[in-house]
């Protein structure tokens, strides 16, 4: 069936309208370097490569470099070529991104807290904005090799990962920032990454991309590759200890569950290896059996728990009295007035978080950049659509007891979501 068929067929069935590729896939130095650029995005956001260090700014990494450079080569492309075979959802991810920055900078000058306008823009889209790129990259440079190498990209990354998580004493070899402690997160593994909750949130992703890149017809290698990376997952995330990480990979399976797209038999096997894989984790890991045992017995009342509830709770009754917010870095000098032993420099969610950072208009400015990444990861559907859909469920969730995914580690990762989306349309129905 051609591609046109099957969208004439997806329409007549009663689904949304999706469009089909366009044109031969750009050639020229500059979609290349494009391309590379956007591979090198994935092993980079969970590998921290440090490359400088900016007063003010703190540490550039390498994943920064990259994401800048692909800001520069979708800038050039665009110039030279134009934006005719690319859909506008790309471009709306990039500007709400931009705005949440925008709005941050605003809070931050009109609170009088110590940090300026141009500071506060310019470190969340460090954090966050730079990587909103990688969907309009992803339209603008796609290709079915682009495809075929995420697969084996986000595979070899989940080997790492494994590896890390397993062998901790390998962590000696991996660069740190100077502040790091590992006695902070009670010595839990960390993997490649510098926190275990971040382990857990980056490997579910991983985990998600390679399922949404498998091929319609998988063949055996593929089968395996796939085993091996949702293995990967859950061992990360068992190992990680992270109950929010728990949640999240719960939320994203409950997805496919329900979803009609999935397979009966498909959806049984999601369910008794998920069993499966708590009930070992429970047996094998110490800190898995500690951490969900400590919050089945005290629920609200277990220390983060409480502690999250309380700070969310301070940050929203400071945001009454901001409602443009006061910045993203401003939070202790802006919660000390309300209750001076609880401030803090983060309530733990992204939701309460934005509010606070960037007013009511910023958390507004988020849930439509949710809204957009979820319309951009759906456009195409085909196989991968729940997969990638199950993942922003995930991420959904993720926000709810972290700064997910504003975070310079997750924020490529998500985006990377309906930057598959953006791929997918090159892959065969």
């Amino acid at each position: 069936m051609s591609e046109r068929q099957a969208v004439a067929a997806h329409e007549a069935a009663g689904g949304r309208a999706i469009t089909s590729p366009l044109a031969a896939p750009r050639r020229g130095l500059v979609p290349l370097a494009g391309r590379v650029l956007l591979l090198a995005s994935v092993p980079l956001a969970v590998v921290w490569v440090p490359v400088a260090s900016v007063p003010g700014l703190g540490n550039v990494a390498a994943a920064d470099v990259v994401l800048l450079g692909l800001w520069v080569a979708v800038a050039l492309e665009l110039t030279l070529r134009g934006a005719r075979d690319v859909e506008a959802g790309p471009f709306g991810i990039v500007a709400l991104a931009g705005a949440l920055a925008v709005l941050a900078g605003i809070g931050a000058e009109v609170s009088l807290h110590e940090r300026t306008f141009t500071l506060e823009a310019l470190l969340l889209m460090k954090r966050f904005g730079f990587a909103a790129i990688l969907p309009l990259a992803a339209a603008l440079f796609r290709t079915t090799g682009i495809s075929r190498a995420s697969h084996a990209v986000t595979v070899s990354c989940m080997a790492a990962m494994v590896l890390f998580t397993l062998r901790p004493e390998l962590q000696v070899y991996l660069p740190r920032p100077a502040a790091w402690d590992p006695a902070a997160m009670d010595d839990r593994p960390t993997g490649l990454l510098t926190n275990a909750n971040d382990l857990a949130y980056a490997s579910v992703a991983l985990a998600v991309l390679h399922a949404a890149f498998s091929p319609p017809r998988a063949g055996l290698a593929s089968r395996v590759a796939l085993a091996a990376t949702l293995a990967g997952a859950a061992i990360c995330v068992v190992s990680s200890g992270s109950r929010s990480g728990l949640i999240g990979s719960a939320g994203a399976l409950a997805y496919l569950s329900v979803s009609s797209g999935v397979r009966l038999r498909s959806k049984v096997l999601l369910l008794g290896v998920s069993t499966l894989v708590v009930a070992v984790g429970l047996s094998s890991s110490p800190i898995f059996h500690e951490r969900i045992e400590r919050f089945y017995r005290q629920r609200l009342g277990d220390e983060n728990v409480s502690s999250r509830l309380e700070a969310q709770w301070i940050a929203i009754h400071a945001s009454l009295a901001n409602p443009l917010g006061v910045g993203y870095q401003n939070f202790l000098s802006a919660t000390s007035n309300i209750r001076e032993q609880y401030a803090f420099t983060t309530s733990d969610s992204v939701y309460v978080d934005t509010l606070l950072g960037a007013g009511f208009l910023g958390l507004a400015a988020l849930l439509a950049l949710l809204a957009a990444t979820w319309r951009e990861a759906s456009r195409r559907a085909d196989a991968g659509r729940r997969v990638r859909q199950a993942g922003l469920v995930a991420f959904l969730l993720f926000g709810t007891a972290a700064v997910v995914p504003i975070s310079v580690f997750l924020a490529p990762l998500f985006f990377w979501i309906p930057a598959a989306g953006a791929l997918a349309r090159d892959r065969e129905p």
